[in-house]
């Protein structure tokens, strides 16, 4: 994927408040939005952990993303409810997991 394509990802990223990357819901739902992504829980796995991932939204602003849409693009991040991860180190998971 492109240069842009990735600066814009690391920016949403790192636009995603701590609040939002704690407490997590126990449904699927959408956590966090701009025009070109979503962080979406999408659920709980077997094991009980919050599966999170950051998804490209059909409205991006470029065709790139459009094109991608709605494929997930950084993720899954687990999250255990018992031994959460900090803010900072769920944004290093979806850092480390684009591309994947």
């Amino acid at each position: 994927m492109g240069r842009g394509i990735k600066r814009d990802l690391m920016d949403f990223i790192d636009s995603i408040p701590d609040e939002k990357l704690e407490g997590f819901p126990s449904s699927q739902t959408t956590i966090f939005r701009d025009q070109n992504f979503r962080l979406d829980m999408q659920g709980i796995t077997s094991s009980g952990d919050w599966n999170l991932q950051i998804q490209v939204n059909y409205s991006a602003s470029s065709t790139s993303l459009r094109r991608i849409a709605p494929k997930t693009i950084a993720g899954p991040v687990l999250v255990s409810p018992t031994n959460p991860l900090a803010p900072d180190q769920i944004r290093a998971e979806f850092k480390r997991t684009f591309g994947a």
